[in-house]
């Protein structure tokens, strides 16, 4: 929101606030907050309307969640979902963007390209498909459908997440000590908070031709777990932090690894 606010657009947050709004540039006058829900189909069409382009970040994002609660993840990350394409294709929207993620693959050691069959192992990458599925129908001349298969974002942010690889172990590093390696030989995908960021800037203006019906992989690097702890055990380090790494058995055997090719033709780098 920042990023789009500096470079001139007008910016609606469409959002629960169930963590508030501090984190928001509230006093900026092209900004527009709105407290709703995306299951509620009112107050989406309301606020679609008068709008160009979506960008699509709703989800029950953690795994760990929709296994505890598998009735809400299906219903924030796929019932509502085909309601809302259709709502903002109506009201006039002009381009589409859902931020699905690398999870559509399932588990794979060697990078995966954008044609690849799908086969999610988990309820969230499974729900991701399920919505990259209802997204495609809904591309015309008029309503341009594009997908991001965000591999795992780190970096600093108001908001961040620290159950992801990078971001929680840094978190343990600094506030703990230690950081936990799991195993070590499976591979993970990362990509910083600000490049993502820079990835959805390009998708807004990039022409309907060269990214409509089309799935993105938006990675910087495929990396072992214990060689990313190592990275981070290193920075630690030299900043003259004790750090230690702990190895434990392992007890999530995925791996993911993507190719991030294609998105050099969007001009993405």
């Amino acid at each position: 929101v920042p990023q789009l606010l500096a470079e001139g657009h007008k910016v609606t947050v469409y959002d629960t606030l169930m963590f508030g709004n501090g984190f928001l540039p509230m006093d900026n006058e092209n900004l527009k907050v709105i407290k709703a829900d995306v299951r509620d189909s009112v107050s989406w069409g309301a606020v679609c309307e008068g709008h160009e382009a979506v960008i699509y970040l709703a989800s029950i994002s953690r795994e760990l969640l929709c296994q505890q609660q598998p009735e809400l993840a299906q219903s924030i990350n796929v019932d509502c979902f085909e309601p809302d394409v259709e709502i903002a294709k109506y009201k006039g929207v002009k381009r589409f963007i859902y931020a699905s993620s690398v999870a559509v693959y399932g588990s794979s050691e060697t990078p995966v390209k954008e044609d690849a069959p799908l086969a999610p192992t988990t309820i969230y990458g499974i729900g991701k498909q399920k919505c990259e599925s209802v997204l495609w129908k809904y591309q015309s001349e008029d309503f341009t459908t594009i997908a991001t298969r965000s591999a795992s974002v780190c970096g600093y942010a108001p908001r961040m997440r620290l159950d992801l690889t990078i971001n929680r172990m840094v978190h343990d590093a600094c506030r703990k000590g230690f950081i936990t390696v799991e195993g070590g030989k499976q591979q993970r995908s990362h990509i910083h908070i600000a490049d993502i960021c820079d990835f959805y800037k390009l998708l807004l203006t990039a022409p309907d031709w060269l990214v409509g019906k089309q799935a993105f992989n938006v990675v910087t690097q495929n990396q072992r777990i214990e060689t990313s702890a190592k990275d981070v055990y290193d920075v630690m380090v030299e900043m003259g932090k004790s750090v230690q790494i702990r190895d434990v058995p392992r007890v999530d055997d995925r791996s993911y690894a993507i190719d991030g090719e294609k998105v050099r033709a969007v001009g993405y780098a």
